[in-house]
């Protein structure tokens, strides 16, 4: 069997996702999809609106065979790590190619600007050490770094944030020499970071949860034309049963006991509580009420609000810095299982004895310290539900085996 990689949050899954997977199989001519997707967490550092599983519903019910999960210190960091641990994932699980979306959605580009960087290297280095002397964040500073440089008419657009990812994706496939072939599908429709759904069927993520969290008195409704049916249903049943959907504003209250009831000298022991920021969190967080007010206190030019959200979940799950270090220089673990279709399992018997890390179904049965934060992961998440459903969730990560879907027959087993 053909396999096709792909790397995604599906926050939450939406037309263009939809439209990205059926292209990703029609344009590597797969026989399936293996998608490696984040927790509960995601890369900017935010809680997704629905639990890794409703999204493992709707990636199995939009076209994906095989959901694997992308743990939580991969998928909350910063490009380079998050889509080196994704490929080496993919890499694991044999795939034939992978494929992400782009605002270039020409391939030549990569490679030209790739080989560009690396002929300029001394140049781009020094003028990125230049950047972040000034005060420009590492983005900021990566993107202004490589504009100086004469990359040519090929050049990649690396302001734009799929464009980002995509090389990271392509440079590790590259470095690490594995036998995938990357392969790229042109963005439509709306922006990364549109926050405004229009008349458009392909919204971002981005609209679709501001008009979500947004609005006076949550409508599914109102996002009917963005998102495909299943996603809609999968979004009411989840209302009906937890009454909101996990946002930073509920976990505030988690976050704002944590930094007042540690001291500096522990939050200086956090993952990415680096350069005095432990003062500076304790000072800002005694005077705001809510977390954009202490996220707005918080920002400086140096620090992305992204970069700040992530450093924040640590705190949260109160990551110790050297264990994350030492994890996060390795490759993942495990490959953990959240759902497969009958197609997806035929392929997963195929590789089981060819991965070189082990193939986690239920995690009550193994036993790993990043397992065990997982679940400590997500037992904040559901802090903000009723007892009643936060009780059942936390059980649900501990004991659910992965999600079997019959596809001929559009059921859940």
């Amino acid at each position: 069997m053909k396999a096709c990689g792909i790397i995604v949050e599906y926050n939450p899954f939406h037309n263009g996702h939809s439209y990205h997977l059926q292209q990703s199989k029609k344009q590597t001519e797969s026989d399936i999809i293996v998608a490696v997707m984040s927790g509960n967490f995601l890369q900017r550092g935010e809680p997704a609106i629905l639990s890794k599983w409703d999204r493992t519903r709707t990636a199995l019910m939009g076209g994906a065979d095989l959901v694997i999960e992308l743990p939580y210190l991969f998928a909350v960091s910063p490009a380079p790590v998050f889509a080196q641990s994704s490929v080496i994932l993919l890499n694991e699980m044999g795939v034939d190619a992978v494929c992400f979306g782009s605002e270039s959605g020409n391939m030549d580009t990569f490679y030209h600007t790739i080989s560009e960087l690396e002929k300029q290297k001394t140049l781009y280095d020094d003028s990125f050490r230049s950047y972040i002397k000034q005060g420009h964040s590492y983005p900021k500073a990566s993107s202004l770094a490589a504009g100086a440089l004469s990359l040519g008419d090929q050049a990649l657009d690396l302001s734009k944030p799929n464009n980002i990812l995509g090389i990271e994706y392509v440079k590790s496939i590259l470095s690490h020499q594995f036998p995938i072939r990357p392969e790229t599908i042109k963005r439509i429709g709306a922006a990364y970071h549109d926050d405004q759904i229009t008349a458009h069927k392909i919204a971002s993520a981005t609209a679709i949860r501001k008009t979500l969290l947004e609005s006076e008195k949550i409508d599914i409704t109102m996002i009917d034309e963005a998102v495909p049916g299943y996603t809609r249903d999968i979004l009411i049943k989840h209302l009906k049963e937890s009454g909101t959907f996990t946002t930073w504003e509920n976990l505030y209250p988690l976050l704002r006991y944590k930094l007042l009831s540690s001291t500096p000298e522990q939050l200086r022991e956090l993952y990415e509580t680096e350069e005095g920021l432990e003062h500076r969190l304790r000072s800002v967080i005694t005077g705001a009420n809510h977390f954009h007010e202490f996220m707005s206190a918080l920002k400086t030019k140096r620090y992305t609000w992204t970069r700040l959200q992530r450093m924040c979940l640590h705190i949260l799950h109160n990551v110790n810095k050297r264990a994350a270090a030492e994890w996060i220089s390795q490759k993942p673990p495990y490959i953990r299982i959240l759902g497969m279709s009958d197609e997806g399992q035929q392929y997963l018997k195929t590789r089981k004895n060819e991965v070189n890390v082990p193939i986690v179904s239920t995690v009550s049965q193994h036993n790993h310290p990043m397992l065990e934060l997982e679940q400590r992961v997500s037992s904040i998440y559901y802090a903000g539900y009723p007892q009643s459903v936060l009780t059942k969730k936390i059980k649900e990560e501990y004991s659910t085996p992965p999600l079997r879907y019959d596809r001929s027959r559009g059921l859940f087993q």
